[in-house]
């Protein structure tokens, strides 16, 4: 289970798409001219032109030395917080926000009217205004709008058919807010491939093509992709032979992603940096994590790998037990023993880790942490971390109670540094 749908799960503005047995078993694919033009709108093709960079794979880093283990609960002070929010927006019930990079957040909305179960559009961190941009699915039928992102120059949203689990990524240039020229179907698949994992960075989009975990498709390679705004074609990226863990990331520029390494040895997974602009596709950091460990959540920020573990592994050294680690092969590894909700991010020069109901706001050069407390009367999980990457502008948002304990608003916050 993937970080969007958890989150928007937990503010209960999507349903889950399980997987059965129907569908295709296409290991690449051109985006069919029929569906594009029965939904109006141009399409791309996928190119596979990736180098070949999936090798000389590190070594499993299997930390059983607890001294390569500084976990911030004990051995760093506890400080008062100096983050105030710089702007606090009350927004409507259901709001949900996803702030990649830039000033504005996508944002999926509670719906305008009956006919839709939710609306797309973004809003401004310096206004806390919101617009609308897209009221209905573009394929229409029995589609819903599944999940959404944004920069300051591309909108990018998932379409999913709950009748028959297919979906649709688009893509649409974005200007100040407003939305400009056609949408373009990126990406389309059956009830056997997995709704995108995608980002955004600048004008494209990356994401991640896989097949579900159990159906006709099981068998088939993963590939990531990244799509710029006024391509013909997606170019991919990087090919794993086997499913991807965590979704994609990008920060100054960095996508971090988790492909499948060391393949004739067991399932391990390789948390992998690539530089997006030099060109190449060449990997430029890897830290491979023990046989079998799956990370919920991956960035390489500020030259540094920050993962997260959902759940404990026996057998393998700290690297599986559940919480947020940041480090390098080799170690040491800074570690934050609470269960992780969202992917971490550096704020200025501070890393933020969400914990159940808070947020820790860690200075490893200090070697202090500070608490962030969620707004009064949220419900139990708190302030969700709406931001990623690095950033000056940290946006959060939770569902506020009234005064009777029902769930009225949305609490929007924004921390500049």
């Amino acid at each position: 289970m993937f970080a969007p749908w958890k989150r928007l799960r937990s503010d209960a503005s999507a349903p889950s798409v399980p997987a059965d047995s129907r569908g295709i078993t296409r290991r690449r694919f051109t985006l069919g001219s029929l569906a594009a033009a029965s939904a109006g709108m141009a399409a791309i093709t996928l190119s596979s032109c990736t180098s070949d960079t999936n090798t000389d794979d590190g070594e499993p880093q299997v930390v059983t030395d607890e001294s390569q283990i500084v976990d911030i609960i004990n051995d760093y002070e506890n400080v008062d917080t100096d983050l105030a929010a710089s702007a606090t927006y009350t927004l409507p019930l259901g709001t949900v926000l996803f702030h990649t990079e830039g000033s504005w957040a996508a944002a999926m909305m509670a719906p305008e009217s009956s006919l839709h179960v939710n609306t797309l559009g973004v809003m401004s961190l310096s206004s806390g205004d919101l617009v609308t941009l897209i009221e209905a699915p573009t394929q229409g039928g029995t589609f819903g709008f599944f999940d959404v992102r944004c920069s300051d120059g591309v909108l990018a949203w998932v379409e999913v058919d709950y009748a028959d689990r297919s979906w649709v990524l688009l893509g649409q240039a974005l200007s100040a807010g407003t939305l400009s020229g056609e949408a373009t179907i990126l990406d389309q698949g059956d009830i056997d491939w997995e709704p995108p994992r995608f980002t955004v960075w600048g004008t494209s989009v990356i994401w991640y093509r896989m097949p579900q975990a159990t159906g006709d498709s099981s068998s088939e390679d993963s590939h990531c992709y990244q799509w710029t705004l006024g391509d013909d074609e997606g170019q991919e990226l990087w090919t794993s032979h086997g499913r991807f863990s965590a979704s994609p990331r990008v920060a100054d520029s960095i996508l971090t992603i988790v492909p499948r390494v060391r393949d004739d040895e067991g399932t391990y997974y390789g948390l992998t940096a690539i530089d997006l602009t030099a060109g190449d596709n060449t990997r430029r950091a890897q830290l491979v994590l023990p046989r079998g460990v799956a990370p919920f959540e991956a960035t390489y920020l500020n030259d540094t790998f920050v993962f997260s573990i959902e759940a404990s592994y026996n057998g393998v050294g700290s690297l599986g037990n559940m919480g947020t680690f940041m480090g390098n092969e080799g170690g040491p590894y800074i570690y934050v023993r609470r269960e992780p909700q969202s992917c971490a991010l550096l704020l200025g020069n501070r890393y933020v880790v969400k914990s159940q109901a808070s947020h820790f706001v860690i200075d490893p050069s200090a070697q202090t942490y500070a608490v962030l407390s969620a707004p009064d009367r949220c419900l139990d999980f708190g302030d969700w971390t709406a931001s990623e990457g690095v950033t000056n502008q940290l946006l959060t948002y939770a569902t506020v109670r009234d005064e009777q304990g029902l769930p009225a608003s949305v609490t929007a916050r924004v921390f500049t540094v």
